[in-house]
């Protein structure tokens, strides 16, 4: 028995969309400095999409090229990953930024960046026995809806109170990361 075999249905849709929305919340806050950049922003969105989906798609199969080797306990790891994500975006400082000139240099550097935490999401969802396409594609899809909406909301006073609560979204991968470790136990 896998550890989706102990959950059901909804509870693994929960946890899909809620892990997509968490590392997507980057997207979000990346694409404030993404609207200053001239050119068509839609070409951007798409790129970066599509950029999110390839490194989630490579993460989804290549752990099932491994699924034999995955049993409850390995599958603990991927609540293990969703918290070091979490801590990692916690206590990282810099910010994101890119010296590119072009549209497309700037969208493929701005998907990796912001794709590698989708793809560690994806990879511990994966190890849980959430691995059908739906997931990089559900990824991708809010990357992309997140991305659209911080580049819509970027020049209005909301905009500038979200950029002050990036603490928020690594606290919800940790949370996550704890509970899915725990209910392995339970």
């Amino acid at each position: 028995r896998t550890y989706i075999d102990n959950i059901g249905f909804s509870q693994m849709i929960y946890y899909l969309i809620l892990t997509a929305f968490t590392v997507s919340v980057d997207s979000f806050l990346c694409s404030f400095s993404l609207s200053y950049i001239k050119g068509k922003k839609i070409y951007m969105v798409l790129i970066i999409t599509l950029t999110v989906l390839l490194m989630c798609l490579l993460t989804n199969y290549c752990v099932l090229f491994f699924s034999d080797k995955i049993n409850e306990k390995t599958a603990s790891l991927g609540g293990i990953i969703l918290i070091l994500v979490g801590i990692f975006n916690l206590i990282k400082k810099e910010e994101k930024t890119y010296e590119c000139n072009t549209l497309i240099k700037q969208s493929l550097l701005t998907g990796f960046a912001v794709g590698l935490d989708g793809a560690c999401a994806n990879l511990s969802l994966s190890l849980m026995g959430i691995n059908d396409f739906y997931v990089p594609l559900t990824i991708a899809v809010m990357h992309g809806i997140m991305i659209s909406l911080g580049i819509f909301l970027s020049k209005s006073k909301l905009g500038k109170y979200l950029n002050k609560t990036n603490f928020i979204p690594p606290l919800i991968l940790i949370a996550l990361g704890l509970y899915k470790i725990s209910s392995i136990f339970l």
